[in-house]
This record gives C-alpha cells, structure tokens and sequence, in this order.
C-alpha cells in the first residue's frame, strides 16, 4: 500500500518556500502547499505505481480519499491523480464518490482534473448516469454544477448525442454571476466550435441577450471568422 505520510515528506523535501507562497497566491487558496510544481506530484505518482501498485478498487478509492485528509494542495492533488491513473478499476456508482471529492475542493486546480476519471465514466455509462449528471447541474455547491459541465467535453468531442444535455444545463446556468461557473460554459462552447461550429453559433445567438464577456469570449475563439465577427458584432451593439 502507498505510504502517504512518506509521500509527503518527499513533497516536503522538494519543496520551496517561495513556490510555496507564489502558488498560494495564484490559487487564491486557504490550503497549505509544499512548494512543488505538478510534474513533481506526478512523478511521485509514478514511483509510487511503480513500488506500490494499487490492488483493486477498494484500495484506490480509500487512498484518494485519505489525501483529503492532508491539508496540503499536492497530497489532494496526488489523490486526484492516482484516481485519474487507476481509471480501469472504477465503476459507475463511483460518479458519488467522485462528486464528494468535488464537494471537498476548494479550487479549480482541484476540480477539473476530477473530471478526467469522471468523464470516463461518462462515456461507458450515459445513458444510464444521466440522472447523476442532472443533480449535479442544479446542486447548490458551484464547483460541482460547474463540474457537470466539464464531465461531458470528452462526451461531446466523440458524437453530439449528449449537446441536448450541455444545452439543457447551460441553459439553466447562463444567467449565473459564479465566475467558474460561465467559464466553464464558455469552454464547453469553445471546445465544440472546433467539430460543430454551427452548434455554437446557435447557442451564442439564441442567449445574446445575457451571455457573459468570459463566455462569449471563449465560445467564439475558434469560431470561422466571418461567423465570429458577426457575433462580435452584435455583442458589441447589445442594449
């Protein structure tokens, strides 16, 4: 099994003080940090796979939760990583489990790598966690409606079946003054407008009237550029 404490006393070895504060900084974030940069985490991760691989599904889950024990943002992010590498052990019902990780997150660095283990997910199961994915659109905590959004962009790159869904919570989130979440929206729009630009154009013009700046903003960026000028356009001339 991972020793997690001698995991954080490598972090702590490689770690700066000065990163350390400069990362607070950035992340605007109330945890505490080492001083690593990612690559470093994931390098832990790797010869921790490579000395201790995990055993079955049990096992992952309880030591990806265990580093929400820590305080310290590389021990979570090294939860969130070593859940991404084991993705082939997870199953459906563990979209919850996914989720109460979500909940305990207080950043974006945090969040959206939970949706690469969670977007795989995703693709095996919808139909079926449908109903899952609705709960999370409407949930009070913003990092998990925001979440909802991001789960599907592997969904929506593969076919357009589930851009019904991303409309319908997209829809229901336009409107909403949370930062991450209109950026999200906007990076859902922008990552569909490089395979259905026509989807896109659709959705800016239908909301003109209330789209945000960072949404717009990322929603046209790939966008041709007639279309996208003429959507520059009358964003600039709304009332």
């Amino acid at each position: 099994m991972i020793d997690l404490e001698l995991v954080a006393h490598r972090f702590a070895l490689d770690g700066s003080v000065e990163r350390a504060a400069n990362q607070k900084t950035y992340l605007k974030s109330d945890l505490d940090f080492f001083g690593i940069s990612v690559p470093v985490v994931r390098a832990g991760l790797k010869r921790e796979m490579r000395e201790n691989p995990v055993a079955d599904r049990s096992e992952l889950l309880a030591t990806s939760l265990s580093c929400f024990d820590w305080t310290h943002f590389e021990m979570q992010l090294f939860g969130v990583l070593l859940l991404d590498k084991n993705s082939e052990l997870q199953e459906s019902q563990d979209l919850e489990f996914i989720a109460e990780l979500v909940r305990k997150c207080s950043t974006w660095a945090l969040v959206d790598p939970l949706s690469g283990p969670a977007s795989r997910i995703v693709v095996q199961e919808l139909p079926e966690v449908g109903s899952i994915l609705d709960s999370w659109s409407s949930d009070p905590n913003f990092w998990l409606r925001r979440f909802s959004l991001i789960v599907l962009m592997r969904s929506l790159r593969e076919s357009d079946s589930e851009w019904p869904r991303f409309v319908r919570y997209a829809d229901s989130m336009i409107e909403e003054k949370e930062f991450f979440v209109r950026k999200a929206i906007g990076w859902v729009l922008r990552d569909v407008s490089k395979i259905r630009p026509q989807h896109v154009n659709e959705f800016v013009r239908r909301h003109m009237p209330v789209i945000s700046g960072v949404t717009f903003r990322e929603a046209v960026k790939y966008l041709p550029e007639l279309e996208r000028t003429e959507l520059r356009t009358a964003y600039n001339n709304r009332n």
